[in-house]
């Protein structure tokens, strides 16, 4: 069956080819920015036809799916990618570059916070792309649908970046005001209604947190493996920030130069409890989100929690706090929802105090942090805790303190599940990213293209490659040598002393049985690939990229995977 013409064709297309030991082969980001279906549903009111398509819900479907035979023969007048996160730089340019030549009457442009914030370089370094939507989009993306239609001036629409017909790149402006004046309420849009999408069903089935599929294991191996066992609905709450974490590319300030504001808006508790209900219609059991820019002033969950309960939905919440969550909170929390698939998420991102304050807003002390597990404790609430390694200002011995902290939540909550440290890729945006020297760091990123070929190149893998060295870290010999060999030895630091990979992803394991589950996952991988099993689990004297080149022997030179 051929394709349908379309208005506009919108596509998320994930970090295609990754590999991690434990993993295997995976593609990355599956979740689509929450935006994206509700601005695909703004374009459909207005009477245009659309679709959005993800690339990676495609492939779970069918493994030979093809983007571009799909919709062969189709005529499509604008076709829009979502580059939201930086991990997707590769393959959202190499998508768009084949859209550009099998549908050459298409306008194509780019939305996202990655986007934004270099739409002038991706203009002017690649060709296929036309223009670069900033900011929210609600209102400038059906409007540039429109105006395509009509044949008006593209002039008009706010927020954009644009490649004239003589090649001029010109930035149309991105006042706060006109977008705000061409853009429907937050409230009005809908965020919730998957019917707008190729597949959603298998959107709402298959992809959970953390963000890979393993394209080695069955969709039930996924979910059991590799996800917490169901999928996660992200729940729109509200945008904006007003905190500037050394190393998020979302603060304040960046926020404010790709959107034209950080401000804090938030959504009537009735849109929301909507969207609960058009999520559990789709086959979604449980809510997740993360957006609690005023951890401390509680007052607008305490309300949602009271409308959720009148509405009488059976719903399981997943909440990640920025902050931390105060007592009221999360009495409300587990009166609202009583299962025990319910909990939530700190991330104090270091043991150690002054490291904390250093890089994390809003602030806490690890007093304070004991304090609210011990609330979760006492109204019977589980809880992820979640911890960053290589932050400016940390060295080995203030690293280490953060594993002592995993070891004492370990040892004094029962009702602690997830105990996680990970390291972190260089942000776009970020103060990191932004001001390197003031960090202590040296990188190797500093513009677009280094994004897209890092993400195209060998050292693009999301968990071992960084893209920065701390200087001084170790203390020692380590020390030496570039951003390759830092990268190294930090991911053997994680080895052998943050491990917690485990059977079942919803738990915590320690470092000694992390490494051994790690190896017992390797030798599955290696039998279904028929290779002979590993020889080595990672130890004090084989590291990880050690590893890497014994499966990469054992394999051969293997082809990368791509969208195209």
């Amino acid at each position: 069956m051929s394709a349908p013409d379309l208005d506009c064709l919108f596509v998320h297309a994930p970090k295609a080819d990754n590999n991690y030991l434990p993993f295997g082969d995976f593609f990355n980001i599956t979740y689509m920015p929450m935006g994206l279906l509700a601005i695909a549903d703004q374009v459909r009111n207005q009477g245009y036809t659309t679709e959005v398509v993800h690339l990676g819900v495609e492939w779970v479907k069918d493994p030979e799916f093809n983007v571009v035979s799909t919709y062969d023969g189709a005529r499509i007048r604008a076709i829009g990618l979502s580059l939201y996160w930086h991990y997707q730089s590769y393959d959202v340019i190499e998508v768009a570059r084949a859209l550009r030549a099998a549908h050459p009457e298409a306008y194509i442009f780019l939305g996202g916070i990655t986007a934004g914030y270099f739409a002038r370089q991706i203009l002017e370094d690649f060709s296929c792309i036309d223009a670069v939507i900033t900011g929210h989009a609600e209102g400038s993306c059906p409007l540039l649908i429109r105006l395509l239609s009509e044949g008006g001036d593209l002039g008009a629409v706010p927020g954009m970046f644009q490649r004239l017909p003589d090649g001029r790149i010109v930035d149309n402006g991105r006042d706060w005001t006109k977008v705000m004046q061409s853009a429907p309420h937050i409230d009005d849009l809908v965020y919730g209604d998957l019917s707008v999408m190729r597949n959603g069903d298998i959107y709402a089935s298959q992809f959970g947190f953390p963000l890979a599929y393993g394209r080695e294991y069955s969709r039930m191996e996924n979910r059991s493996m590799l996800s917490m066992s169901r999928s996660f609905f992200p729940l729109f709450i509200g945008r904006g920030c007003p905190w500037q974490c050394t190393f998020c590319g979302g603060n304040r300030d960046t926020l404010r130069r790709v959107n034209g504001t950080n401000k804090l808006q938030w959504r009537s508790h009735r849109a929301v409890v909507n969207d609960i209900a058009r999520a559990r219609e789709a086959g979604y059991q449980t809510m997740a989100l993360c957006f609690d820019p005023t951890p401390k002033r509680d007052q607008y969950y305490v309300g949602l929690f009271e409308a959720i309960r009148a509405a009488k939905l059976d719903v399981d919440f997943y909440f990640e706090c920025w902050g931390l969550p105060t007592e009221r909170f999360i009495r409300e929390f587990r009166k609202t929802f009583p299962s025990p698939e319910s909990y939530l998420a700190v991330s104090p991102d270091s043991g150690n105090d002054d490291v904390r304050k250093r890089n994390k807003q809003p602030y806490y002390t690890s007093a304070e942090l004991f304090e609210a597990l011990q609330f979760c404790e006492e109204y019977e609430v589980k809880f992820d805790v979640f911890y960053t390694i290589a932050l400016p200002g940390e060295v080995l011995a203030s690293a280490r303190e953060t594993q002592q902290q995993i070891n004492r939540i370990a040892a004094e909550h029962k009702h602690a599940r997830r105990l996680m440290t990970w390291s972190v890729q260089l942000e776009p945006g970020s103060a990191q990213f932004e001001h390197p020297e003031r960090y202590n760091m040296v990188t190797d990123r500093h513009n677009f293209m280094d994004f897209y070929r890092a993400h195209g190149g060998d050292r693009s893998d999301t968990y071992s490659g960084l893209g920065y060295k701390i200087a001084n870290y170790f203390g020692d010999e380590r020390d030496e040598g570039g951003i390759p060999e830092f990268e190294r030895h930090l991911q053997h630091l994680k080895c052998m002393e943050f491990c917690f990979l485990g059977r079942d992803p919803r738990f915590w394991n320690s470092p000694a049985q992390g490494r051994k589950h790690c190896f017992e996952r390797r030798s599955l991988l290696a039998e279904r690939r028929g290779l002979p099993k590993p020889k080595r689990a990672i130890g004090k004297d084989y590291d990880y990229f050690d590893a890497v080149a014994d499966e990469k022997l054992a394999r051969g030179n293997k082809a990368r995977f791509g969208w195209i």
